[in-house]
Order: C-alpha cells, then sequence, then structure tokens
C-alpha cells in the first residue's frame, strides 16, 4: 500500500497533534505494529500534506511517550509497547508528587483484593500450582531483596493471571510498573520479607480453597503490610 493511501492528508490546524494522534490510531487499529519501520520523513510530510518540520515534531512527541523509538542511521519504528516501557514517564512524572505513595496504594486497595477473590472463583490447579511454587521460591529468597522484590511481583502476576482475564492482567502490570521502586525499597526493610511469606501463604491457600472472601482479606492485609513497610522506607 502507497504511503499516500496508508496516511491520508490532514488539516494545517493543530498538524502535530493530529498527525501523532492519526500515528496512535493506526497502532491501535493494528494497521502499524510493534517493531513495524515508519516512512522517511519526507514520504510522511507528502502524504499528510504537511511540513517536514511539523512531522518531526509529531514524531518527537511520541518518541518520548515511547510509542515510537528512533534509531540513529536506521529511521523510526513502532516501540515494543509492553506495558512497563509506556509508564516510564508517568512513572517519572508521578515520582515528583508527594502523595504519589498514598495514592498508589489506595488504588491497589481498590483493584487487588478483588482481583485475588476473583482469582478463588476461577483459579484452576495449574494456575494454584503456580502460585505455590512462587510463593515457595519467594520464601526461599528472603535474603535476596532483588530476587524477593521480583518474586514477589511475580505472584501477584499469576494472581492475575488466575482470573482469566486479559484486560485485569494489563491493569496489574500498570500498577505493577508503578510499584517496583517501592517494592525494591520494602523488600530491604527488617522483617518486611517474612511478613511477605506469611501473606503470600495465606493468600495461596485462599485461592486453593476457592475462598473469594478469605482472599480478598489476605489481600487487603498483605497491602497494608506493605504500606506500613514502604511508609517507613519513605521516612527512613
Amino acid at each position: 500500500m502507497a504511503t499516500e493511501e496508508l496516511f491520508p492528508p490532514i488539516r494545517r490546524t493543530s498538524a502535530v497533534s493530529q498527525a501523532s494522534g492519526l500515528i496512535r490510531e493506526m497502532i491501535l487499529s493494528g494497521r502499524l505494529r510493534p517493531g513495524d519501520r515508519l516512512p522517511p520523513e519526507r514520504e510522511l510530510s507528502e502524504a499528510l500534506r504537511i511540513s517536514r518540520p511539523t512531522v518531526r515534531e509529531s514524531i518527537r512527541s511520541l518518541v518520548a511517550m515511547n510509542i515510537l523509538e528512533s534509531r540513529h542511521g536506521s529511521g523510526t519504528f513502532v516501540a515494543s509497547l509492553d506495558t512497563r516501557t509506556l509508564l516510564e514517564p508517568l512513572t517519572f512524572v508521578l515520582a515528583l508528587a508527594s502523595r504519589t505513595l498514598e495514592d498508589l496504594f489506595e488504588a491497589r486497595l481498590l483493584l487487588e483484593p478483588r482481583l485475588a477473590a476473583l482469582a478463588a472463583e476461577r483459579a484452576d490447579r495449574r494456575d494454584v500450582d503456580a502460585l505455590r511454587a512462587c510463593a515457595a521460591d519467594a520464601a526461599a529468597r528472603q535474603d535476596d531483596p532483588d530476587a524477593f522484590a521480583g518474586l514477589d511481583a511475580r505472584l501477584h502476576r499469576l494472581l492475575a493471571l488466575a482470573c482469566h482475564n486479559d484486560v485485569l492482567v494489563t491493569l496489574l502490570d500498570s500498577v505493577a510498573a508503578l510499584s517496583a521502586q517501592g517494592r525494591g525499597l520494602t523488600a530491604r526493610l527488617p522483617g518486611s520479607a517474612r511478613q511477605a511469606v506469611e501473606d503470600h501463604a495465606e493468600l495461596v491457600e485462599a485461592v486453593a480453597a476457592r475462598d473469594p472472601d478469605r482472599a480478598g482479606a489476605a489481600m487487603t492485609a498483605h497491602l497494608r503490610h506493605v504500606a506500613e513497610a514502604a511508609r517507613r522506607a519513605a521516612t527512613a
């Protein structure tokens, strides 16, 4: 398909936002996929009927959002579009906000207890086995904060996967990306990993017992313990 057909011309008013919006829409619709190379700047300029500086500015704005990736000497490509990478600019903004920690735990308390309850309703034997294996690995790595933080994140993601709902997994991935730095800090606090191991065990057994109320309560208790540890880390 010719560049002119793929990229229809746009009005000159608000050209930068319209051009970047068109590229985002093409990615959402699947016409552009991760790894695809955009046409050269000159071709885009001619197809969209806007100036090359406007094209360049549109591309820069999407590169800043980690939607596009500029490779020196090769051109501009659609980025991987994984959740963690897309959230990097937002993570930076949130890191500047004084209420980031409290807002994050408020969001987690709204999402994750219900997610755990749903996992208790829907988890199959494979899900339970994966959760138990992850909890056991985390218990064995309590003295390695980085490894423990990674296994803690994995256990929470396994709970989301046990819901068998792709949207919930994506939401959990978004929250996990924002929580990554905090996990690393709390895992280093004395007693924090030990408490998390106890919480993990209760969570997993609640899911295995197919008890949604118990699973939700276990997740709420776990998040409150984590929030308390995070506050200690922030003031240490």
